[in-house]
């Protein structure tokens, strides 16, 4: 049996509607799910389902210990000992299983820092997946939603890495639309000791309706904005250089940032440019400063640790 995980695994939840095409979750008890040899690999028919192996995006699979692991730079082995949650695994294709969404989220928690966990929390819960492409991710809906992480870890005690899971899922913020709004928003709320900045944690994708009064100065009757304070009248937006740098895009986000603050919201842009260094410091000053807070900076190498994290 050939299973994906990890990155891989992660890409491929990407597509639109894939949850809904696999049904349930394999029963987890008793299951043989860990990959046997390269020519299963191989012979197994991936590239029909639009995975490649190269040495530069190899395949990332499970085995159940060490001495399982294919040597091979076309397929990357990730050990799981022990029992397998329930929830952990689903039916891709004859001969083919694949980390569920919420075991991906465990992986990762297990293998790297806690920020980077936050962030794959972050994906799974939210409307984006990571994929190759200019544009570096797919739109879609969440593959799952916070209470029901809660409960797969619920019943993944014991495993390794469930606890840091667990603090990793309540630095995260949903539902996220971006890599970009998902990187600048554990920048500016993770704790100092993190990287962060350790702000007010903001609502994201937050929909602002024009009021009767505010008609007149109101180009749209909703607004649906990345990320905003809504007691303190702020919202921050995260504008990717793709997307906003259209002519009729640019209009489009003059208009809505006129209206805004002409219906009294304070609006701050963010861009991938302002993520980083003594930009981002400032940018983090300025937030604080419209959210009434006392913002602290962390130690310049912390922040600059954190940004590789999330990069």
């Amino acid at each position: 049996m050939i299973t994906i995980t990890n990155i891989t695994a992660l890409r491929v939840w990407a597509q639109e509607g894939l949850l809904d095409q696999l049904g349930n979750p394999c029963q987890a008890s008793g299951l043989d799910w860990t990959t046997g040899s390269f020519r299963e690999i191989r012979e197994s028919g991936l590239e029909s389902l639009g995975i490649a192996l190269t040495k530069r995006d190899p395949l990332h699979v499970l085995v159940d210990d060490s001495g399982h692991r294919l040597a091979s730079e076309r397929v990357k082995s990730h050990i799981w000992s022990g029992r397998l949650p329930a929830g952990s695994l689903y039916s891709l294709a004859p001969g083919i299983l694949i980390s569920s969404p919420a075991f991906c989220c465990l992986q990762d928690a297990m293998s790297s820092s806690l920020p980077h966990a936050a962030a794959t929390i972050m994906e799974c819960l939210g409307m984006y997946g990571l994929a190759s492409g200019a544009r570096g991710f797919l739109d879609r809906a969440p593959l799952l939603s916070r209470s029901e992480l809660s409960s797969y870890l619920d019943g993944a005690k014991g495993c390794k890495g469930v606890e840091k899971a667990r603090r990793a899922l309540r630095l995260a913020l949903d539902p996220a639309r971006s890599p970009l709004e998902t990187k600048a928003a554990l920048l500016l709320t993770l704790p100092t000791k993190l990287g962060g900045y350790g702000l007010p944690r903001p609502e994201l994708n937050y929909v602002v309706m024009t009021r009767a009064e505010d008609v007149p100065y109101s180009q749209f009757a909703r607004y649906e904005v990345d990320m905003c304070w809504p007691g303190r009248k702020t919202i921050v937006e995260v504008d990717s250089y793709q997307y906003h740098m259209r002519a009729e895009q640019l209009d489009t986000d003059a208009k809505r940032r006129n209206s805004l603050k002409s219906m009294g919201w304070k609006v701050l842009s963010v861009t991938a440019g302002q993520l980083s260094g003594d930009a981002l410091d400032v940018l983090a000053r300025q937030v604080a400063k419209d959210l009434g807070a006392r913002g602290k900076a962390p130690a310049p190498a912390q922040r600059d640790w954190l940004i590789d994290e999330l990069a």
